[in-house]
């Protein structure tokens, strides 16, 4: 969650024992597609104005997703937890560059929970060269084991060697069906991995295969004439150190290859990161190109992943420390092995990232984490290597685009229907687009989910999508970016790309807060309460206040200058007040009205504004050009705020059941009671697009119509809300 920015204000505040707090500050970023839109279309509760020019419309029926694909754009590569590689290539070829010990404390450095890791020696007398590590051979899971070698290997439980020149080139572990229990196995010669089979021994608990010479490490030109080879299904698999025959918790055979620990890293890191890397960059530390100091990184990161849950056999099921997939880290054998990422391995033998209590860090990494990692064990940081170029070459992961198509969704989740629509109602806020996708939902004709950004990213990776940090593009938009509510009590929520800059949480309140208005970037928000006092969030500049002035009556609303330098107060007699460069063209202070005053508009210039009455009456002032009203009519509730179009040539009012009423060119596309959606309504914001707008309600629902966007609100992310909502205000999109 963002901390919260300074409060700036000028009028004292005058507490009071009915004062509140901010019960919550909720920051969820993202689209949530509207959970209305299911609801069985019904004639809008307007009433028929023609004078007024009052339209009167059906509500929508829900519709199908807009495109056949829904259009996704994002960053990174992976879960983007700890050290991403393209931003430890970034780093390694900065100037000056970093070391591999920087890369590290850059990534691992400091802990979520507080304090900090270090770059040191193993502990436990751990070493690389004899340290075993127990690797699972996962392609081999279920299978008999069955190996072979270029030179003479032994089995424990046989007599005898067998390879090249010796009666069995090759041996087989099968299971004893008997005695599936204990791990028991039979062990069978062959001249080859294809047979035919002879039995040799029965009998053997957990046989272990292992070549009479060790491989020489590092490697020589003789390195594959020296180790064992696992013949499998899929192709054989070299490796170094020794072949186990296990079984795990479900009696089930499985494959484990014992390698020391410093050949086991020399094997990972170039199967994680291009050896190629290597050669990048100018000459560096060690003299050697700046791009080794990533490998380098990456060895110590494998050494400490694997070492971080190394003792217990509890890693993987009890009989590994850890397996050989992307599940675990990537260890193909020798299969990549080279001199480079062998020197990476022995410059950095022994070395790890170390907790602040001496324990081995579970140092996660990933392809690339887009600009900012996720967090997790360590706390998130921004990355900027990972938008490296090399000779042209660029991180193509560090911004991508996907295409997902939409029965392909509709397929994965059946139990939604008919797509409609797909949103993200809460996100991690660190970043661009406001961060990596934490909640999502799926919007169907039948019904919804909501899944992790996670899981949609694994889904449908197949599709492009590559991580869990991405925005939807293909949702309708009208302009805007994202919003903010604000309730009664001063709690501000932050939705899409609206950023968090403060709240009322720590202050006590002389009167409650009755409005929010947003300066013309984006950057920060004004808070009114209803004694005229502004407070002042982000970029809001603070003009002035009648927070120390006796009134008539009771703030109700404001609204801000074009240019932001400004802003005006309206209460509820009609009387304005004006601040900055806000100009001040008139008021209905003088005037005994029938219904108090409930809201305002400014027209696009600022040269003028409509107030509007509770009963539906508007008052135009300065170059604000009447356009209708409802005040001759009897309308079921009263009316609680309006808005503007883009161009000043019409304007909205919406009652406090979610009515809404298009005079000029504002055009009607919907409202709560034409979706069932019981108010009260406290606000509408049109788009900036002015092809739809948002209905703001007391309990926190933001309601969507036309091309407005919906990015989840209060109720989605606070069940059971019990505040009270005042209003609304949107940014740029």
């Amino acid at each position: 969650m963002p901390a919260p920015g300074a409060v700036r204000w000028r009028a004292p505040f005058r507490g009071s024992p009915g004062a509140h707090r901010v019960v919550a500050t909720i920051v969820a970023i993202g689209r949530v597609p509207s959970r209305f839109r299911r609801a069985p279309a019904r004639l809008a509760v307007l009433g028929a104005v023609l004078a007024g020019g009052l339209l009167a419309v059906g509500s929508r029926p829900a519709a199908a997703y807009p495109s056949s694909t829904v259009s996704l754009t994002g960053h990174g590569f992976g879960h983007g937890r700890g050290m991403g590689q393209w931003g430890a290539l970034g780093d390694a070829l900065a100037q000056p560059p970093d070391t591999y010990s920087q890369i590290l404390s850059a990534f691992y450095g400091s802990l979520t929970s507080g304090g900090q890791t270090q770059v040191g020696a193993l502990p436990n007398g751990w070493n690389d060269g004899t340290t075993p590590v127990r690797v699972d051979i996962t392609a081999n899971d279920g299978d008999n084991v069955i190996v072979t070698s270029q030179a003479a290997f032994t089995v424990t439980g046989v007599a005898g060697t067998f390879g090249p020149g010796q009666s069995f080139g090759a041996v087989e572990l099968v299971l004893e069906a008997s005695n599936p229990t204990h791990g028991i196995f039979d062990v069978y010669g062959a001249t080859g991995c294809g047979g035919p089979w002879t039995l040799l021994a029965s009998s053997v608990a957990s046989p272990t295969i292992t070549p009479v010479s060790a491989a020489a490490f590092p490697a020589d030109a003789q390195i594959a004439n020296e180790v064992l080879e696992l013949c499998r299904p899929g192709g054989t698999l070299s490796a170094r150190g020794s072949f186990q025959g296990v079984v795990n918790a479900n009696n089930q055979v499985r494959t484990v290859n014992i390698v020391p620990l410093g050949e086991y890293v020399a094997d990972v890191t170039p199967a994680e990161s291009p050896t190629g890397w290597g050669s990048l960059g100018a000459v560096g530390p060690q003299g050697l190109p700046s791009g080794f100091q990533e490998l380098e990184a990456q060895a110590v990161a494998a050494r400490s992943y694997v070492m971080s849950s190394y003792g217990s056999l509890q890693g993987w099921f009890g009989y590994a420390d850890i397996c050989d997939s992307t599940t675990c880290q990537v260890y193909p054998g020798i299969a990549d092995e080279n001199a480079t990422t062998d020197t990476a391995a022995t410059d950095t033998a022994n070395v790890a990232v170390l907790l602040p209590g001496g324990a081995v860090a579970r140092t996660e990494y990933s392809s690339s984490t887009g600009g900012y990692s996720a967090g997790g064990t360590f706390a998130a940081v921004p990355d900027p290597g990972d938008a490296v170029c090399v000779a042209g070459a660029c991180n193509t992961h560090h911004t991508w685009q996907a295409q997902v198509p939409v029965s392909a969704i509709q397929s994965a989740y059946p139990q939604i229907g008919t797509l409609i629509s797909v949103g993200v109602s809460q996100r991690n806020g660190l970043g661009d687009l406001g961060g990596r996708v934490l909640q999502m939902t799926l919007q169907g004709s039948a019904g919804s989910v909501t899944v992790s950004g996670d899981t949609f990213a694994s889904q449908f990776a197949a599709y492009g999508v590559q991580s869990d940090w991405f925005a939807v593009t293909s949702e309708a938009s009208g302009g805007v970016g994202g919003y903010w509510m604000a309730a009664t009590d001063g709690g501000v929520f932050s939705f899409g790309n609206a950023g968090f800059h403060g709240s009322l949480g720590g202050v006590r309140l002389a009167q409650p807060v009755v409005g929010v208005a947003a300066t013309p970037d984006g950057g920060g928000y004004w808070m009114d309460a209803s004694d005229g006092g502004v407070f002042a969030f982000g970029d809001a500049g603070f003009h002035g206040s009648t927070g120390g002035i006796r009134l008539n009556k009771p703030v109700v609303g404001m609204d801000t200058t074009p240019d932001g330098a400004g802003y005006w107060l309206v209460a509820s007699d009609g009387g304005v007040f004006a601040f900055g460069d806000a100009g001040f063209h008139g008021s209905t202070g003088g005037i005994r009205l029938n219904k108090p005053v409930v809201g305002m508009a400014r027209t696009p210039d600022g040269g003028g504004y409509w107030l509007v009455a509770s009963d539906g009456g508007v008052f135009s002032f300065g170059d604000a050009a009447f356009h209708g009203s409802t005040g001759a009519v009897r309308l079921a509730q009263p009316v609680v705020g309006m808005g503007s179009t883009p161009d000043g040539g019409g304007y909205w009012l919406v009652a406090s059941d979610g009515g809404v009423f298009a005079f000029g060119d504002a055009g009607f596309a919907g409202s709560l009671p034409g979706l069932a959606v019981r108010g009260p309504a406290v606000a509408l914001v049109p788009t900036r697009s002015g092809g739809g707008y948002l209905v703001f309600t007391a309990s926190g629902l933001a309601v969507d119509f036309g091309d407005a966007p919906q990015f989840s609100d209060v109720a989605d992310v606070v069940p059971g809300y019990r505040g009270h909502i005042v209003g609304g205000a949107t940014t740029p999109g």
